[in-house]
């Protein structure tokens, strides 16, 4: 009885745990945080750390303390953390099922029912076990239940939620960033997938198996994998000889493979590995090398960080213009549209079409050299248009008190636009949205209550390429308020508060956890990004435009409004 009174007394402390931990805002939170681990050293020497086994007599507390420290020890199978924990434990505990990062000391603390304790934690974010991370902008905290018991006299974990926990101090040490990559849906770019790893032997194979195991939630179905589901690793390990990686994977490879599908999935296996731990080249075996054959006329090769060039569509004189090199250039052929009192301007990739906004952002407007300015949709609150690579120009817009996404093709307009499936926004006004490079993602900026949410969401589109829907959005934490975000290549952005006349910080993210608080400056209106290269980073107020400088910014004294890079 007194053992059921226990597991009783348990099973509600870890149903509060999970209650008090819960997340009631959007479902997924994001890889945003303050670790920096440079990819492609996953192979790495691991850090020496040399954990002890429980002392001799240790009491309960002293023993889960000392657990604690011994997760950081994963040689072996973290064999020196299994001593902590009763023989049938032993045998199931899943160590990188998940990781909690904390700050501050850990603290014990007896429960009323014997052998019943809590582990009390100020975190900072969560691994789980396929690597995504989970980041809060302040420490937060959680609580782990515990049920302890003596095994010859000496106290032992019977009962603790599979995963390690490791101090912030340490991370840097124990865990390393490396970004997954999957095709995007026309397999024209590669699309990253931030992911995190515990720094050991053996991390190449993990980043494989992450990969087959297929992208994070938010980009599910809207990037493409080239492997069959079901494809596996046939041995947990990725020899590597003379540069080459050899990949042994299950019979499921070969299942109706074509020449293409078989290069397209090394391909992708030579975008995730290549450079990483000094691989220069990949082989797929499936118990024996699998022959690729001859080149697959259809078979094209991916875009890693597409590029849009160094020059910015802005606003002077009430016409759009071109910045480039610190200069102001009229754009030739193109139509004047000072009669639209033109704000919030974008350009395609090719710089073969323009979009902008009228000044009190009711009208989307297109153009081009040589054609006339043709008005594409209307409505409340739009936001600045962004171009996909397919030339789709998108825009958001408050309808009836909600908010829709509309993604308007080529030559047409709101008659023919796709209204974007996106349920999640509820309510919610959106005050930027940014599509990707790649096409297959795109950042959006919403006014919850009073307060800025910075999100990553996906999109899906048809196999024509029309985009379809918005899938459920990654939240990314920023310590400061947002209102703008662009993108700075592939997995960076760039966000900001804007504030007419009080000091603002913008921050730079980057998807595989990195922030970075720019210098403040007062009164911005908005920023530009070009590339994660700090001299594309702009920032515009009343009087300038800024340029990013090491940690300074430097004055370009140019009279324009709302700078963007082409997308």
């Amino acid at each position: 009885m007194a053992g059921s009174a226990t597991r009783a007394v348990l099973a509600l402390l870890l149903a509060f745990v999970l209650l008090a931990t819960g997340c009631a805002a959007i479902p997924t939170s994001g890889p945003v945080g303050v670790i920096s681990a440079a990819d492609g050293d996953a192979e790495a020497v691991e850090p020496v750390f040399d954990p002890q086994g429980p002392a001799p007599g240790a009491s309960p507390e002293r023993i889960l303390l000392d657990f604690i420290t011994a997760g950081t020890g994963a040689g072996e199978g973290y064999s020196v953390a299994r001593q902590f924990l009763t023989t049938s434990l032993q045998d199931t505990w899943q160590p990188e099922e998940r990781i909690v990062l904390f700050r501050s000391d850990p603290r014990v603390e007896k429960r009323e029912a014997e052998g019943v304790y809590q582990i009390q934690l100020e975190t900072t974010g969560t691994i789980d076990a396929r690597g995504v991370r989970s980041n809060t902008t302040v420490p937060s905290t959680e609580t782990l239940g515990v049920r302890m018991v003596q095994v010859d006299g000496e106290w032992r974990i019977d009962e603790i939620p599979d995963g390690i926990m490791i101090a912030q101090s340490s991370a840097r040490d124990l865990l390393i960033s490396h970004s997954l990559y999957f095709y995007s849906s026309n397999y024209r770019y590669w699309v990253p997938d931030a992911r995190w790893f515990v720094r050991r032997t053996g991390v190449t194979a993990r980043i494989v198996a992450a990969m087959l195991g297929g992208p994070v939630t938010y980009l599910q179905g809207s990037v493409t994998s080239a492997f069959p589901e079901g494809v596996k690793l046939a041995r947990d390990s990725v020899p590597i000889t003379s540069g080459k990686a050899s990949v042994d994977l299950t019979a499921e490879v070969l299942d109706n493979a074509t020449d293409l599908a078989l290069q397209q999935m090394n391909q992708q296996l030579s975008a995730n590995l290549v450079g990483l731990n000094d691989v220069t080249s990949v082989e797929m075996t499936s118990g024996q090398p699998i022959q690729l054959g001859d080149t697959a006329p259809d078979l094209v090769v991916p875009e890693l960080t597409p590029d849009v060039g160094g020059e910015q569509v802005a606003i002077s004189g009430n016409q759009l213009v071109r910045v480039r090199n610190g200069s102001v250039i009229e754009i030739e052929g193109l139509p004047s549209v000072s009669s639209f009192d033109p704000r919030e301007p974008a350009t395609s990739v090719s710089g073969s079409a323009y979009s902008f906004l009228d000044e009190d952002r009711t009208k989307l407007f297109v153009t081009a050299p040589g054609s006339e300015v043709r008005e594409i949709a209307d409505g409340e609150s739009l936001t600045q248009p962004s171009f996909d690579p397919d030339n789709w120009v998108w825009t958001s817009r408050r309808v009836d008190g909600t908010t829709e996404v509309l993604a308007i093709p080529p030559g047409g307009s709101e008659d023919n636009a796709v209204v974007l499936a996106a349920g999640w926004l509820g309510d919610r006004r959106v005050k930027d949205l940014r599509v990707s490079r790649d096409g297959s993602r795109a950042l959006i900026v919403t006014d919850r209550g009073e307060t800025g949410e910075l999100l990553l969401t996906g999109i899906t589109r048809s196999a024509q390429g029309a985009p379809q829907t918005l899938t459920t959005p990654l939240s990314l934490p920023v310590a400061v308020a947002v209102d703008t975000a662009k993108w700075a290549g592939q997995s960076t952005i760039v966000a900001s508060p804007v504030s007419a006349d009080a000091e603002v910080e913008p921050t730079v993210l980057q998807l595989s956890g990195e922030q970075e608080t720019m210098a403040p400056l007062v009164g911005v209106l908005g920023i530009s990004a070009g590339s994660d290269a700090e001299d594309t980073f702009y920032v515009q107020t009343a009087e300038t435009l800024f340029s990013r400088l090491g940690t300074s910014w430097v004055d370009e004294d140019l009279d324009v409004l709302d700078p963007a890079f082409p997308g």
